[in-house]
């Protein structure tokens, strides 16, 4: 269960949910901004018409096909930037070269600054994107990952994910559970720290779970090198509920458990998975993974990953009364739509959970799928061309159920977070790691991102 981090207090629409795929809405969220804008209609759920250059390049000032109100204006342009791309193939999805916005002028005509990624200038009919680099205000104080690879003892894995952030009040430390990626074998670990800034591993240096713990359960040992991924952590009835996927021998994924009473004690680890892959053809035959438990009324909700054996993702939703038995929902899916920044059908992770009375947020990962079709490929050989925006990298939007989670209806300015393509730390892609953590004088943001020649690391972005 994600840590309920803040209240406010609002009156929600009267909406119909009876509809899987609804049109979107705009509802107060700690994250709210649009992050990516491709098009005249502002609208990121559909292509619409391109935001084009429409003069040729006079030095470093281009005018570009502005819609009236644009979203971006003279308050807020120091936040963003602009990104074209090469007008090749694999290389024009709007984030391979990156300029700051220096003036936006009243005739729609934009002087760009410094060159953030890549070369030149846009060049006339060239698509442009608008990346906002401090979505809600949230900013980086440091520019590094705020976890050091090399500081780990017995670390071996060339990146890393994190599955949660939470407080324990035993010792009064922050704790992050992360996992190995990259290496030959795979371990868990926790690290600690006082104040979100500085973490280390404590007086255990020790992984917190290696594949051994393992070896004897079913659901996990497919791959006998690897540990589950923790993707979500709750703390309930004086326990610790460790919630993670894994591989079986037959290659499904499973979502398990793991439990202990302090939170470096040994786990007891669950003998039989909570949710599992459903029978041949349904929505979810191949993998259940990503599992996010919210606390709902006198209920536990689980969202959860579901891949079929086509590749196709969709996001599902089981219930418990004790987080040991869980019943999936029976009109599985929840979350269906794969439309314009979520066209892909491969990318569906369920990131983050809030619940405010009968209201549930849910951040769920999404992306741009390529024009891969024959005649794209093979004929006018403009293969991945044609689309602008988060082509094939993950950004994260937010949905809002008054259901009970039966049904969502997505927000108007979806993407709401999308890693900064202007910093060369996390020029590359979006990982599954999520976090927000609220104290007294600040608002705490952990994500995961990678650049094009390194792993995926973990970065911090406050709002005080």
């Amino acid at each position: 269960m994600k840590r309920l981090v803040f209240v406010f207090t609002f009156s929600i629409l009267l909406m119909s949910c009876n509809e899987k795929k609804s049109a979107s809405l705009d509802f107060p969220f700690f994250l709210d901004e649009k992050c990516m804008i491709v098009n005249t209609e502002q609208d990121n759920t559909i292509e619409g018409t391109y935001l084009k250059v429409l003069s040729d390049t006079k030095a470093d000032s281009i005018k570009v096909n502005l819609p009236d109100n644009f979203f971006v204006d003279a308050t807020n342009f120091r936040n963003w930037v602009i990104g074209w791309g090469g007008n090749v193939p694999l290389y024009d999805a709007g984030v391979e070269n990156i300029r700051v916005i220096d003036t936006i002028y009243p005739d729609n005509s934009i002087k760009l600054g410094k060159l953030k990624r890549g070369r030149d200038y846009p060049k006339k009919g060239q698509r442009i994107v608008f990346w906002n680099t401090k979505p809600a205000r949230f900013t980086k104080q440091s520019e590094l990952p705020i976890i050091d690879l090399n500081a780990i003892e017995n670390f071996h894995g060339q990146n890393m994910q994190f599955g949660a952030i939470v407080f324990d009040s035993v010792f009064s430390n922050w704790v992050m559970f992360i996992n190995e990626c990259g290496g030959e074998t795979i371990n868990t670990y926790t690290l600690f720290s006082k104040d979100l800034h500085h973490w280390d591993q404590g007086e255990t240096k020790a992984p917190l779970f290696t594949p051994e713990d393992f070896k004897n359960i079913a659901w996990a040992n497919g791959k006998s090198a690897q540990t589950p991924l923790i993707t979500d952590v709750v703390r309930y009835n004086k326990l610790w509920y460790l919630f993670m996927d894994a591989y079986d021998s037959d290659g499904k994924r499973h979502i398990g458990l793991a439990t202990a009473k302090d939170i470096s004690d040994p786990y007891t680890i669950a003998e039989k998975p909570l949710v599992s892959p459903g029978g041949k053809g349904s929505w979810n035959d191949n993998y259940c993974f990503y599992a996010q438990v919210c606390r709902y009324k006198n209920n536990f909700i689980m969202f959860y990953d579901g891949r079929n054996s086509k590749g196709e993702e969709n996001v599902g939703m089981a219930t418990s009364e004790n987080l040991y038995d869980w019943r999936d929902y029976s009109d599985n899916p929840v979350i269906t739509d794969h439309l314009g920044w979520r066209s892909s059908l491969n990318c569906s992770e369920p990131i983050y959970t809030e619940v405010h009375g009968d209201s549930i947020f849910l951040m769920v990962a999404g992306a741009k799928k390529f024009k891969m079709g024959w005649w794209h490929h093979y004929i006018s050989r403009r293969m991945y061309l044609d689309v602008s925006g988060n082509v094939d990298d993950t950004q994260l939007g937010v949905y809002l159920s008054t259901d009970g989670g039966k049904s969502f209806i997505p927000h108007k300015n979806n993407p709401v977070f999308t890693n900064n393509y202007a910093d060369t730390y996390e020029n590359g892609h979006m990982g599954g790691g999520f976090e927000l953590i609220k104290t007294d004088t600040a608002a705490y943001l952990f994500y995961m991102a990678k650049n094009e020649g390194s792993g995926y690391k973990i970065f911090l972005r406050e709002k005080k």
